[in-house]
């Protein structure tokens, strides 16, 4: 029965000096609470995802392989946006977002190609705020999957009832490939 009580005592003084606290920071050392990140491999777009549009972009990949997986959005001389992510900003959060990241992968067939990525904002349709990101200085090399990030700041109030549409726009009439999609809404 001692030997009962010691290993109860010991665990409970074991349990108090661990962090058993739940982590709620995230990488960036914001509150995961004031994050949220969606993510899209383009495995699964031919499902209809619900937020997504522009299903038929994403092709299964033999030639460059896609990054990872099979499948990833492709975009060329035809086809100049990419697979899209479009919701209305009560759907993703009660909140108002500061900020939107947008991360991911791309493989350009040139060398600084003319394409960015896209975030817009509509309020019944009509075209509330545009903004681009340039990729074209950081994609130097072709023939290789690339790691991007573009942030977004907002400088006009938003409100709940808008739409967020984000999406790549490729104007340079090349073949441009994109996968493992990541974007994060910080509130």
């Amino acid at each position: 029965m001692n030997k009962l009580i010691v290993f109860a005592i010991a665990g409970v003084l074991l349990y108090s000096c661990s962090n058993s606290k739940p982590k709620t920071e995230a990488a960036s050392g914001q509150s995961a609470q004031n994050r949220i990140e969606i993510t899209n491999d383009m495995e699964n777009a031919s499902a209809v995802i619900p937020s997504w549009i522009n299903e038929k972009t994403v092709v299964i990949m033999k030639e460059p392989a896609a990054h990872s997986g099979e499948y990833a959005c492709a975009t060329n001389d035809s086809v100049q946006y990419g697979y899209a992510y479009q919701e209305l900003l009560k759907n993703i959060n009660t909140g108002i977002p500061k900020k939107v990241v947008v991360e991911g992968w791309v493989y350009t067939t040139v060398e600084k190609p003319n394409l960015g990525i896209i975030l817009n904002i509509s309020e019944k349709s009509q075209n509330y705020d545009w903004k681009a990101f340039p990729l074209n200085e950081s994609l130097t090399e072709k023939g290789k999957w690339v790691e991007f990030s573009s942030s977004f700041y907002f400088d006009k109030p938003l409100n709940p009832e808008q739409e967020i549409r984000i999406f790549a726009w490729n104007q340079s009439q090349k073949p441009i490939y994109f996968d493992d999609l990541k974007i994060s809404f910080e509130y």
